[in-house]
């Protein structure tokens, strides 16, 4: 049986910066849920218009959907990162899922409100995220060893 990493050094320097970036934006989501709380909103609100009653989309004013969006995309980091470095396609994918929707989010953010210093970090991060990810030596090297 493998013992789970939480950290693969043998992997390719983009895969290994990927899975600490994920961590790191799990960790910088639950301490400024505040405003990525409302990012992640402001691109879950329209999906959820597109599937449910007007009674549900009315209920995402509830205070508690933001911080519950925040904890599950905080969680689809971690996962992610840890997925991705026990060498595990879902992970890789997660992560990858993860980091557009955050990116996804950020860019309606810039879009829909002034842009301010905490904003432009968030997208590079995101946007850095994704570049490591879809890298080519990420991409070979996962479809060779993930299973």
């Amino acid at each position: 049986m493998n013992q789970m990493r939480w950290l693969n050094r043998s992997q390719p320097q983009t895969l290994y910066s990927s899975v600490l970036l994920c961590y790191f934006s799990a960790v910088f989501l639950l301490f400024d849920s505040g405003i990525e709380g409302q990012l992640a909103l402001d691109v879950f609100e329209p999906i959820v218009g597109l599937f449910a009653s007007d009674r549900t989309a009315a209920d995402l004013g509830d205070p508690l959907v933001p911080f519950g969006v925040t904890l599950l995309l905080g969680g689809a980091f971690v996962a992610g990162g840890l997925g991705t470095a026990n060498e595990r396609r879902w992970g890789h994918r997660l992560c990858a899922v993860a980091a557009i929707y955050s990116t996804l989010a950020s860019l309606r953010w810039t879009v829909r409100e002034s842009i301010g210093l905490g904003i432009l970090m968030q997208l590079m991060f995101d946007v850095l995220l994704l570049v490591l990810i879809f890298h080519p030596l990420s991409r070979n090297y996962r479809r060779i060893w993930f299973q």
